[in-house]
This record gives C-alpha cells, sequence and structure tokens, in this order.
C-alpha cells in the first residue's frame, strides 16, 4: 500500500478537505502498514522464516535488523548491525 495523505483542503474549514471519519480511516491504514513491517521478534536464521517480506525490521538490545527481500526458504533476506551510542 502506499502512504495515504489526508486531504486538508486548501483553506482551514472550507469543506473541501476529508471527513474526519476518512481523514481516520487513512491515518489508521497507514499506522497498520507501519506496524505490520515490525518483526514479532528477531530473526533467529539469515534467511528468515516463511511470512517474512522485504521493508521488515527488528531489534533487540544489541542489533538492528532489515529484511531486505521476500521468504523463499533458502537467500539471506536478513542482515544486522550493531547498535552503539553516539
Amino acid at each position: 500500500m502506499a502512504q495515504q495523505s489526508i486531504n486538508i483542503g486548501t483553506v482551514a474549514n472550507d469543506g473541501t478537505g476529508d471527513s474526519l471519519r476518512v481523514a481516520f480511516d487513512k491515518s489508521n491504514d497507514n499506522f497498520t502498514e507501519l506496524y505490520n513491517r515490525i518483526a514479532d521478534s528477531v530473526p533467529s536464521v539469515a534467511t528468515g522464516a516463511t511470512g517474512d517480506v522485504a521493508g521488515m525490521i527488528a531489534f533487540n538490545g544489541t542489533h538492528l535488523y532489515v529484511c531486505v527481500g521476500d521468504y523463499d526458504g533458502s537467500t539471506d533476506i536478513w542482515f544486522r548491525t550493531s547498535v552503539s551510542t553516539f
């Protein structure tokens, strides 16, 4: 799904923007897509698991994991980098 922008109209309260219901429906859809990209747990192997798709992220106290491909059972799709302070 592509990001859904809320139409705010051209001038405040001019009646040309999205209704509250439509605006919050778009907001809910956008947040659902973001939450679906966060893995439930860090991957245990680089090849991932069924349901893993490109764009997912996972993290723990020491690493950030990024999924760069869709799960196929043999290709390494998860990559990680160490988390450090700056």
